[in-house]
């Protein structure tokens, strides 16, 4: 018999980038070039009046600038893989310098929401604040400024090898955590790797490291729910990810490791609300729509999991596993027309 539910989970979920998970079959697929889509909203106000001048810098210089339009959305195309910051400086509002991880590997698009805050004239002269949509994501530039320099040089090279050099990348992130130890978004990252890997006991490490180091950053919060989701202490993960979600209640990443749990644990009902959350805050989720095909194939609801399906390949025609995907919805489609 036809398992379609087998033939949607395939392999293990995986942490590979900030923000995301992914099939195990996602973490080889390549690409060559991708986008970073935003949109722009004003603290307590909503769109903004006018349009607002976006910049994107790559290693501390801007590479290109667009206009955010009036409803808010601004986007950057044909770009490589790598780390990237998008930067505002607009006199009415406190600046923005926020990280995007474009990782190819995982999604051709990253997306970026950012909260603008208006303020006055006189504070935006004598003020550098970073600010952005979430203020636990981390400013590149504080690293700079925490962060022995050729500790940071370790860092950047193992986010560049990180998708096509695994075992550079942790050379590399050792590295950078042996000349300073503290440097916690070194090791999340090495905990991302060894999860890619299945070394659940490296990876929960790792991210406990993290969080031990930052106690307010969601990241290894986050990452520590997805070792124990995998590793089905569902107990320790939803602890975890309720941690993170309170610290950035804007993670669609966060919202999608909520919705896994609660589907592997038969809260349906709550899973299905979870996923569609994470939708809502990053439409560029392509494996959501596949979590939320596991979640009604299993409720026996084969008319939502073709519908399903369907958005999934209508909008990720690309993605490595719109194959199985489509071969899936054809067998669904033959079995509800006998």
């Amino acid at each position: 018999m036809y398992d379609t539910k087998t033939a949607l989970r395939i392999g293990a979920l995986l942490v590979i980038g900030f923000g995301t998970v992914l099939h195990r079959e996602i973490a080889t697929a390549q690409a060559q070039v991708g986008n970073i889509i935003g949109e722009i909203r004003i603290t307590d106000v909503g769109l903004p009046d006018r349009q607002i001048l976006v910049n994107l810098q790559a290693r501390g210089a801007t590479i290109n600038s667009a206009y955010a339009e009036t409803d808010g959305r601004f986007g950057f195309y044909a770009l490589p893989d790598g780390v990237y910051s998008i930067v505002i400086e607009d006199e009415n509002y406190a600046r923005v310098d926020q990280q995007v991880i474009l990782n190819l590997a995982i999604s051709t698009t990253a997306f970026a929401r950012i909260t603008l805050t208006k303020i006055s004239k006189e504070k935006n002269s004598n003020s550098s604040r970073v600010n952005g949509a979430n203020p636990d994501i981390v400013d590149q530039s504080d690293f700079v400024r925490k962060f022995p320099k050729n500790a940071v040089k370790e860092y950047e090279k193992g986010l560049r090898a990180r998708v096509h050099d695994p075992n550079g990348a942790v050379s590399h992130f050792h590295k950078a955590v042996e000349i300073a130890p503290e440097f916690y978004q070194a090791h999340n990252e090495l905990g991302r790797i060894y999860l890619s890997r299945s070394e659940f006991c490296k990876a929960e490490q790792e991210f406990s490291t993290a969080v031990h180091l930052n106690q307010s950053d969601s990241q290894g919060h986050l990452n520590l729910a997805n070792v124990y989701l995998l590793t089905k202490e569902y107990g320790k993960a939803s602890s975890e990810v309720n941690d993170g979600l309170r610290k950035d209640p804007n993670s669609a990443f966060g919202y999608f490791v909520l919705g896994s749990i609660y589907e592997r644990t038969g809260k349906t009902g709550d899973a299905e609300s979870a996923l569609r959350r994470a939708l809502d805050r990053d439409p560029s989720m392509s494996k959501v729509h596949l979590e939320l095909v596991n979640l009604y194939l299993g409720e026996g609801k084969k008319a939502e999991a073709i519908s399903e399906l369907q958005v999934f390949l209508h909008n990720f025609p690309k993605d490595p596993f719109a194959p199985k995907a489509r071969d899936v919805m054809n067998r669904l489609n033959s079995a509800t027309s006998r």
